[in-house]
């Protein structure tokens, strides 16, 4: 079900500064969330956006708020991608 990339094995992520500042700064939130289950899906969902779309998110990186407003349009415009391939999927699929 989970299509995304386990943070955890990509040195890629680790070794990047602004993926780090970006996961310290989301920490108060996805360690808050309900289960584990779900916090393991954020992380994956935050590594996938960012090694996807690291480029664009770094452009605006100078302060946190324009860091975190970058991951937040990258993460929004990836679960929008992924809403329209899965309902195409199941449209596909009735027809």
């Amino acid at each position: 079900m989970y299509r995304y990339i386990n943070p955890a094995n990509d040195c890629f992520l680790q070794n990047d500064k602004t993926y780090q500042r970006i996961k310290e700064l989301l920490n108060p939130f996805i360690s808050n969330l309900n289960s584990e289950e779900d916090k393991q899906l954020m992380s994956r969902m935050l590594s996938d956006c960012f090694h996807k779309n690291h480029n664009s998110i770094k452009v605006k990186s100078r302060c946190d708020p324009e860091l975190m407003l970058s991951t937040v349009m990258s993460l929004l415009i990836e679960q929008s991608n992924e809403i329209k391939r899965l309902g195409s999927l199941t449209k596909s699929k009735h027809n």
